[in-house]
């Protein structure tokens, strides 16, 4: 117990302080009681705003006067020539000496080591591609065909093309790849070479210029966008509008097929080639419904059964899928080479489709019969002909021509001098026939109808002469 104790107020804290102001018991002798009130404290003040131009300007002015400094920026002496002592040489060797020294080791160990013929260039797999004879597992294992997906992805269908497992992702086998690769371009060559319709389908991105540049190898059709479900089951609605030609055994255009062209059903591919089966479930689904071949990439997380042929290979890859690619547009260019070297010495490896045969036998048919009529019209002389159309057809079925300028004063001349020598004038008509047969008997009464006929002029030129004489004498 505290005798004749006093309260009093403290001083005011600082502003510093976080508890508030409280009353506090003080002793003191010998004074009188007095009681002090703290005072109110003001709020504090805020803090000064430095825009970030401001601060940009502070740091350029601190720097500029750093570099005003000579103390870190003065220069003492070249130490660039000095000598220093290196690992090769205990001695100090100026720089001079130790770049000479190192050009001596680099020659001297210039042709040490493993020398890579191949380099990578991304481009060069898609302008130039390998062939099926250039597949070998280093270049499958470069382009990372290998690399499979985690193991808690795997479709255990895919065991058997399966590896290994590193890390947690399945390894493909390298050797099963390249035996399955080697079949598919098997099966591109034969397509291609009996001239069957190939199709290249991948619609990731990046694979466009892949697809495009396989198919223009292979003389076959691409597509790198989505697919366009119907369109092999519901063509004839889908496919309506697409375009058709018909070609020959050298794969050149034929005239005359316009209405075959546009009543013909679009055509359905024979071999389709697949680069990323999971995203076009659709098209592989209506391929098994019209029994059209069908090839993919089936990685560990993919199902091999939707596929006719399987090509077991990493699919996110795109320079694995330009290899594949590279390697099946190759075989269809080697078989379509193949047949052409065959037609041009008349082997021809394909027949026509049942529905352009029977196009064919229709139009022939028709056209016989037109002519038919035709021919039945001239010879019963039956009118509904001009002048002009009976002038075609009597070239086109007669070989008849139409009688020159030179042959009608010859006709003239003989009229005027009455001259008949056996030549009557549908002999003269008959001389501007063709000419082109090789009998020896028809070509001697050609010449001398011809020797005839200058004779002819001849006179028809005198005649011509004295009429003109005889109209200027006086009368």
């Amino acid at each position: 117990m505290i005798a004749a104790g006093h309260w009093r107020l403290p001083s005011p804290r600082r502003s510093s302080d976080s508890f508030p102001p409280r009353l506090r018991p003080t002793t003191q002798t010998g004074t009188q009681p007095q009681q002090t009130w703290a005072t109110a404290q003001g709020p504090p003040a805020p803090p000064k705003i430095v825009s970030a131009s401001r601060k940009k300007q502070r740091v350029v002015q601190d720097g500029i006067l750093s570099l005003g400094t000579d103390s870190a920026h003065e220069h003492r002496g070249k130490t660039w020539t000095s000598k220093n002592t290196t690992t090769s040489s205990a001695t100090p060797v100026t720089p001079a000496q130790q770049y000479t020294e190192f050009r001596r080791i680099q020659n001297a160990t210039r042709s040490l080591g493993s020398r890579v013929e191949r380099r990578y260039v991304p481009t060069e797999l898609i302008n130039n591609p390998p062939g099926p004879e250039d597949v070998s597992l280093e270049l499958l294992m470069a382009s990372q065909t290998h690399m499979g997906h985690s193991t808690s992805l795997w479709n255990p269908a895919n065991s058997r093309y399966i590896y290994g497992v590193r890390q947690g992702v399945h390894i493909i086998s390298l050797e099963t790849t390249a035996a399955h690769l080697r079949r598919a371009a098997r099966v591109v060559e034969d397509v291609s070479y009996r001239g069957g319709l190939i199709l290249f389908v991948g619609n990731r991105k990046g694979q466009m210029e892949i697809v495009t540049k396989a198919a223009e190898l292979a003389g076959a059709c691409h597509l790198f966008t989505k697919w366009t479900p119907g369109g092999i089951t519901n063509r004839d609605v889908i496919l309506r509008m697409q375009g058709m030609k018909v070609v020959n055994h050298l794969d050149e255009e034929l005239d005359g097929f316009e209405k075959y062209s546009g009543l013909a059903r679009p055509l359905l591919p024979d071999l389709v080639v697949c680069l990323n089966p999971l995203e076009n479930y659709t098209l592989l689904y209506e391929c098994g419904l019209k029994s059209i071949p069908t090839i993919g990439v089936i990685d560990t997380n993919a199902d091999p059964s939707w596929v006719t042929y399987t090509i077991p290979a990493n699919d996110d890859s795109l320079r694995a899928m330009a290899v594949v690619a590279g390697v099946l547009g190759r075989a269809g260019e080697a078989g379509q080479k193949r047949r052409l070297q065959d037609a041009t010495k008349g082997n021809v490896a394909w027949s026509n489709p049942e529905d352009l045969d029977r196009h064919v036998m229709k139009e022939t048919k028709a056209a016989i019969e037109e002519r038919k009529a035709v021919m039945g019209r001239l010879q019963h002389n039956i009118e509904g002909f001009t002048e002009d159309e009976q002038k075609l057809l009597r070239t086109q079925f007669y070989g008849e021509e139409e009688v020159t300028e030179d042959d009608m004063m010859g006709i003239l001349g003989e009229a005027a001098v009455g001259v008949s020598e056996g030549v009557s004038e549908d002999a003269a008509i008959k001389t501007t026939a063709s000419t082109s047969s090789s009998e020896p008997a028809t070509v001697d009464k050609l010449a001398s109808i011809e020797e005839e006929l200058s004779g002819l002029k001849e006179k028809a030129v005198a005649i011509e002469a004295d009429i003109k004489s005889s109209s200027e004498k006086p009368e």
